[in-house]
């Protein structure tokens, strides 16, 4: 996985090597050179990586079933906690937009909400159990009100707040025909996609829109279907500026997308592709920036590949 900081100013990877890495940008240079290697906190390969929002935290997820903090102190990253609890690999973390709370998932089917106290420590807020199988992905709505998981049993969970406890939102129980791999919101929090092993890019948008986020409920307005591939879509990344969406699976081709009418006649256009040589796209993420090039008007596409390269695509639609 690689995950951009919200200033767009590092970028964190992380492999089978068991290691995390931070780039950084070189002055004047289109490209990025590693300045930490975080290789002693987990004992087998690290599948997830994010940074809070406020840039103070970065945190690692492992098959060796643990969650590592690390937090940053003059100007460098070391671990300050390690999140033990889940019975199996650990698939995917996501910070809340407050950093208030962190979302982690697991193959245990499970996933744990932590919660930060007031000595700068994550302890436990909630466990929820509504996946039947392998939990791949967790992301959380702008707002903050609502978590998404989604799962090897085919079906997206919302969740919202009561006051006291994570509870159910929505269920919904085939969202896909196929593992749910991956999921994105728009900005603004009105639409949602989706991406699986059946190779569909599924738009949802809400129900209610006037209704607050918590109390409303999700529907499926679109999908698109990648008839020209037979493998599956892991990742989805959605630019919060332009409205592109970014998509990558298992024939190394990344596919961008763009929404168009207006309404329930909302639908996805492929725009455009890049041709990877064949490696499996295992994540793309969307700077927060353009290039690295100062005065390039393109938007930079960081992407990982099953080979262990990470590739940097400037993209101008």
């Amino acid at each position: 996985m690689v995950r951009w900081n919200y200033s767009g100013t590092l970028l964190a990877s992380c492999g089978d090597d068991k290691t995390v890495r931070i780039w950084k940008k070189v002055s004047n240079k289109p490209y990025l050179e590693c300045c930490t290697s975080l290789d002693d906190s987990h004992s087998r390969t690290v599948r997830c990586v994010e940074f809070s929002h406020c840039g103070r935290y970065l945190a690692s997820g492992s098959f060796d079933a643990t969650i590592v903090i690390y937090s940053l102190h003059d100007g460098e990253f070391s671990e300050s906690n390690k999140l033990e609890g889940h019975e199996s690999e650990v698939k995917c973390c996501a910070f809340s937009p407050n950093d208030e709370f962190l979302a982690t998932c697991s193959r245990d089917k499970s996933v744990w909400v932590w919660q930060l106290d007031e000595d700068e420590d994550f302890q436990l807020d909630s466990l929820l159990l509504q996946h039947t199988q392998d939990v791949k992905f967790v992301a959380w709505h702008p707002s903050g009100e609502v978590l998404v998981s989604c799962s090897y049993d085919y079906s997206v969970v919302f969740y919202k707040y009561d006051g006291e406890d994570w509870i159910t939102q929505q269920k919904i129980p085939d969202a896909h025909n196929g593992t749910v791999w991956c999921a994105t919101f728009d900005s603004e929090g009105e639409r949602f996609i989706t991406v699986g092993e059946d190779r569909v890019v599924q738009l949802w948008k809400r129900c209610s829109p006037n209704e607050p986020v918590s109390n409303d409920k999700w529907r499926s307005v679109a999908k698109y279907v990648v008839e020209e591939s037979q493998l599956p879509l892991y990742t989805v990344s959605w630019h919060t500026a332009t409205g592109l969406i970014a998509t990558g699976g298992g024939d190394g081709m990344i596919r961008f997308f763009r929404i168009e009418g207006h309404g329930d006649d909302e639908h996805l256009v492929q725009i455009s592709t890049i041709d990877t040589d064949g490696n499996e796209v295992n994540c793309v993420a969307w700077s927060p920036v353009t290039t690295l090039e100062e005065s390039s008007d393109k938007w930079l596409l960081a992407s990982c590949f099953d080979d262990g390269t990470i590739r940097l695509f400037g993209v101008n639609l």
